[in-house]
């Protein structure tokens, strides 16, 4: 009698005679797999399968079913679930099964039936069965699915139904809801005429696809008077400008419209979303969503380049976020899936991306805080593990990658460890993909730049006054003082984006007469200029074609550099997320998208600054409206804008070079006169 193979179907009853299932045994539904204690110090638990169970499954067991999903069935109150993919498990099972089949075909009578009675045991090792969490996180993760999919589902048949309101609107409004045209006056007459005109129109606009234009239409009444009706001018071009109304609405939310007629059809657009918190006076806070098109280069650093979508009066915080522009990110998500827009019966291919500080970027990928143990929106790298800058320059963004499923994922188990969840403490509020959230080069440099000034400060006490005497020669205003509300505290002037970039460029060269301890000078002195230099590279709007690797390499050398030196303030823990993006995850951006400087938040920053001032020209009744409305009408009314009177500056030294606050300090000594 030929044996059952491994992955064959079910065999005949003529080839399991060998089984007797008589009086004697137990009948088969009735046996189940026991679990008992573990004596494998490496074991869950152990199974007693009895042999009769073994070998129905050898001889009974369908085609792909595997021996693991039939020890599932039979485990007693599904007390435990093996795990499917445990290969060592299902192999054991396979053999035990042929093993059980082998003795009762080579035993007879009374050893038959006490082979058939005997059990089997198996030991399950760590990792071969799934624990009730993670089936709860798949069953939340499976939940969230459903609900999406039912509330997507919702969605369209709203739209569904608008679109028959709509239609059936549409039908009703062609409908003649007077007299007709024989039984009313000649003036009433004209009107219907041109109604039909107009509804005619648009009926026969079909013929363009067919290269044909209509010019006029001729009917009959019932007491055959006879009509000829022109199609005018001003309904054909009327009617050649009708697009989708869905379209429109959102063309015109977001302003492309107005600048879809300066691309070429099926042309890639690059739209940038971004988004900060502002704080507009002492008691009022506002947060901003505003776009950009990235293209043509520059305009979107400026404050005209930037346009808000939305503004609320609120904290900067996941809850208002979330709740203020829920229908906001609605839109942009019905955008980033359409992937196109049609103005004028043309196609324009949309490219969404998200550009902010890391504090918004965070908030919108559902991730804790910058100071968490998984801070980084791009990665899982831990806190303690930022530093270490020995893997390769791949590594962080393909073994360790973030994507919005892992993020949903890891939020589905949030209330167990930060392990498990890894920062994920709510849904992200955006479909646009983690590769597209961009972290602006802006805010990455004044960051790092913070973190040096700040251990520059610390190093140069007791004699902060010279090192504040060398800044304010690089052309910037700038004092330390001694904080009033603590004791010792220092703080000093927060200097704007121009100022630090000054400073990191003339400030290298004066920092030999500091008094700096010897022991570190010269690396200190290095640390600023390397950086100086890494971040011209990559702030590029033109980078070179090696620049992701030169920029991996040399952010990678500042990091070893930083930690070298034996101060304070130049620990493991200081080093910051931006610094762990600077060097693994600019130059995988530059490397997908050409530069980083597209993606900068300045021209954010500026639109803030004309938010702020629109603000305060307003009454504050109801401040967030008045704020966009003040915008709109100075877009309506940029053609009459002044133009800047143009000037070169000849005086490299006056400008550039500390010139223009020395003149400034002889005109305060000369006032005090």
């Amino acid at each position: 009698m030929e044996s059952t193979n491994h992955g064959e179907g079910p065999v005949a009853a003529s080839k399991r005679r060998y089984i007797p299932l008589n009086d004697v045994l137990p009948p088969l539904e009735t046996l189940v797999v026991a679990i008992e204690g573990s004596v494998d110090p490496d074991g869950v638990c152990c199974l007693s399968i009895p042999n009769r169970v073994l070998g129905d499954w050898a001889n009974n067991r369908e085609k792909n079913t595997s021996f693991v999903a039939l020890a599932n069935e039979y485990i007693v109150d599904e007390a435990i679930t093996l795990n499917p993919e445990a290969a060592r498990l299902e192999d054991i099972l396979y053999r035990k099964s042929l093993g059980v089949v082998s003795k009762v075909r080579a035993a007879r009578g009374v050893n038959r039936k006490n082979a058939l009675l005997r059990s089997t045991t198996i030991t399950i090792l760590n990792g071969e069965t799934i624990s009730a969490a993670d089936l709860q996180s798949e069953l939340n993760e499976v939940t969230y699915l459903n609900e999406e999919a039912d509330a997507f589902i919702e969605g369209l048949q709203e739209e569904v139904q608008d679109l028959k309101d709509a239609l059936s609107e549409a039908q009703d409004s062609q409908n003649n809801p007077g007299g007709k045209i024989d039984a009313v006056s000649n003036r009433h007459a004209r009107r219907k005429i041109q109604e039909v005109s107009e509804h005619a129109n648009k009926a026969l606009e079909f013929l363009s696809t067919y290269g044909l234009v209509a010019e006029s239409l001729k009917v009959h009444t019932t007491s055959g008077k006879t009509f000829h009706i022109p199609f005018s001018d001003d309904a054909a071009s009327e009617n050649e400008d009708t697009v989708d109304l869905r379209v429109l609405y959102i063309l015109d939310r977001y302003g492309i419209a107005q600048d879809a007629t300066s691309f070429q059809p099926n042309q890639k657009i690059k739209v940038r979303i971004s988004g900060d918190g502002a704080k507009f006076s002492r008691t009022s806070s506002f947060v901003l969503l505003s776009y950009a098109i990235l293209m043509p280069v520059g305009r979107y650093l400026s404050g005209i380049g930037n346009h808000t979508i939305a503004v609320v009066k609120g904290a900067e915080d996941y809850d208002t976020i979330s709740t203020a522009f829920a229908a906001t990110f609605q839109e942009i998500d019905g955008l980033q899936q359409l992937g196109f827009v049609a103005v004028n019966g043309v196609s324009y291919n949309i490219e969404l991306f998200f550009s902010s500080d890391m504090k918004f970027m965070l908030t919108m990928l559902g991730l804790n805080a910058a100071n968490s143990i998984y801070a980084c929106p791009k990665c899982t790298v831990h806190r303690d593990c930022r530093w270490d800058v020995s893997k390769p320059e791949l590594y962080y963004s393909t073994t360790m990658a973030r994507t919005l499923v892992t993020n949903r994922r890891a939020f589905a188990s949030h209330g167990r460890t930060a392990a498990v969840h890894q920062g994920s403490v709510n849904r992200p509020l955006t479909a646009i993909p983690v590769d597209y959230m961009m972290i602006d080069e802006l805010h990455l440099f004044l960051r790092i730049f913070d973190v040096m000034l700040r251990n520059l400060i610390k190093m140069s006490e007791p004699q902060t006054q010279q090192l504040v005497a060398y800044i304010r020669s690089c052309g910037v205003s700038f004092t330390i003082w001694e904080s009033e509300s603590s004791d010792g505290k220092v703080e000093w002037t927060s200097l704007t984006g121009e100022a630090k970039k000054k400073v990191l460029k003339l400030l290298p060269s004066k920092m030999k007469d500091i008094p700096l301890p010897n022991a570190f000078l010269d690396d200190v002195v290095q640390l600023w200029k390397d950086f100086e230099v890494l971040y011209n590279l990559l702030s590029s709007e033109t980078p070179p074609p090696n620049a992701a690797d030169d920029i991996h390499l040399k952010a990678k050398r500042w990091i070893q550099l930083f930690l070298r030196i034996k101060s304070d303030g130049h620990q493991k823990k200081f080093v910051t997320p931006y610094f762990h993006v600077m060097v693994y995850h600019v130059p995988d951006a530059i490397r997908q998208f050409g530069n980083m400087k597209q993606f900068s938040c300045q021209g954010v920053e500026k639109h803030k600054d004309d938010s702020k001032r629109n603000y305060f020209s307003s009454n504050h009744w109801d401040a967030p409206a008045e704020i966009m409305l003040a915008e709109h009408r100075l877009e309506l009314l940029q053609q009459y804008a002044r133009e800047k009177r143009h000037y070169t500056k000849h005086a490299a030294a006056y400008w550039h070079e500390g010139g223009m606050q020395e003149m400034r300090s002889q005109m305060r000594e000369t006032l005090k006169y």
